[in-house]
């Protein structure tokens, strides 16, 4: 076995012990964000379950064909009714948006840019911000704050389209991920409601306990 010293400057372990930080902290929020996502993709199904219990209980559908076709037609109009509120979001966008150019004759304008200045802005772009680490180009301290939120009279076009914009696209989102995770639970209950599962049956037990006819007599009986 070859044994390779490495030794590391005070910056190089600082470096290190920062990097190894911010990888803790990465997965730790990657982690949390999928146990949200997967909660909330968790009661988003449920849904399905709503809207096709009646048929199946009260056996209106009867094959796992049919429940397919039924819970498609179900989950297609709660898409639509879900999405809807994205699209006319996004009309009345775009109704200002038309308003504001025929008014002004702007069309083009730094929407996102123009927003940007409602948050703090940090100097990403400074070099020595960074450092060389086994050669590789790596943030090396927090980037130095460059603004602080500000309200700009002349940019109001960009901060009421921009929260509209964004809020569409949520919800369009929201309903998509809906939609999928009704159609993952939709596609399982096609199976398991019809499924003929003999995990649990034994034969002699549930012919004793099942049957109405008499058992035949022991020999103690007999004699």
């Amino acid at each position: 076995m070859i044994l390779v010293g490495i030794s590391l400057s005070e910056s190089d372990k600082r470096l290190l012990i920062i990097l190894l930080i911010i990888a803790l902290l990465f997965f730790l929020l990657l982690g949390c964000l999928g146990m949200l996502l997967r909660k909330v993709t968790s009661m988003m199904s449920k849904r399905m379950d709503y809207e096709i219990h009646d048929a199946v209980v009260y056996r209106v559908i009867q094959t796992p064909e049919q429940l397919k076709k039924y819970g498609i037609k179900k989950n297609n109009a709660l898409f639509f009714k879900q999405s809807t509120p994205a699209f006319l979001i996004l009309l009345v966008s775009l109704i200002i948006y038309l308003i504001y150019g025929l008014v002004t004759n702007i069309w083009g304008r730094d929407y996102w840019g123009e927003f940007g200045t409602l948050f703090y802005e940090f100097d990403w772009g400074n070099p020595d911000n960074y450092s060389n680490f086994f050669g590789l180009t790596l943030l090396s301290k927090f980037p130095e704050l460059k603004s602080s939120p500000t309200w700009v009279n002349e940019f109001w076009p960009s901060y009421v389209l921009m929260p509209l914009w964004i809020a569409s696209l949520i919800v369009y989102l929201l309903a998509c991920q809906g939609y999928l995770a009704r159609a993952y639970l939709l596609n399982k209950r096609s199976h398991s409601v019809f499924e003929k599962n003999l995990d649990d049956f034994n034969f002699f037990d549930d012919i004793k306990a099942n049957s109405t006819a008499p058992l035949p007599p022991n020999d103690s009986e007999k004699k």
